[in-house]
């Protein structure tokens, strides 16, 4: 969307002229298993992995077991392993929110709870190969109950640190199906949901 490229090329220059720290807008991190990510200042101002996240913790599976998925798709994470997996990257790096998803989404025409569209726009753009560049997978998930794996290339089920209650919390779902995204409710914190890293810019 035109608004978007117009929003990006606002926050490069603000980070140009106010010297803010960790302002790239565009590089790469790794993990401790020596994996390396593409990293993207998006238009909501924040930086945001643009692959899944991979590395390797407890409570942390490849889809089917099978450690080619992870390759492609990354690991899928509980509630509790998700932000200790993106704390591990270091350099202020978290589980984003509801709202740090919402703001994204927002940039690119919102999910389907706040868009005209039923959260089309918002899907086309994020997905793989989408303008934004942010390439979103459909990496599935595993159900907590006889760890069942499902929905691959189907759903991509992203983690929120937004809590529901005691047993479920906010995800944010690619459907592949009506290809729109959701911010959903309801999904267990003990099944497996792929993971996306963010970092606020800071100023110096």
């Amino acid at each position: 969307m035109q608004n978007s490229l117009l929003k990006s090329l606002l926050i490069i220059c603000i980070c140009i002229m106010t010297g803010r720290a960790n302002c790239q807008t565009a590089g790469t991190i790794s993990d401790r298993d020596g994996n390396t990510y593409t990293v993207k200042l998006m238009p909501d101002g924040n930086q945001w992995m643009t692959q899944d996240l991979n590395i390797r913790v407890d409570s942390s599976w490849c889809f089917g077991d099978d450690p080619a998925n992870c390759k492609i798709y990354g690991r899928l994470y509980t509630y509790f392993s998700a932000p200790q997996a993106c704390e591990m990257l270091g350099d202020g790096w978290r589980l984003p929110s509801r709202k740090d998803w919402e703001v994204l989404s927002d940039q690119y025409g919102g999910a389907s709870n706040k868009s005209k569209d039923w959260g089309r726009a918002a899907y086309k753009a994020l997905q793989t190969g989408g303008e934004s560049g942010f390439n979103a997978t459909l990496g599935g998930n595993r159900e907590f109950n006889g760890g069942k794996y499902e929905r691959l290339n189907g759903h991509g089920f992203y983690w929120t640190t937004t809590e529901i209650d005691t047993q479920t919390a906010w995800n944010y779902n690619f459907g592949a199906g009506g290809k729109a995204l959701h911010c959903q409710d309801g999904m267990g914190k003990q099944e497996g949901a792929s993971v996306r890293c963010v970092r606020t810019v800071a100023k110096n």
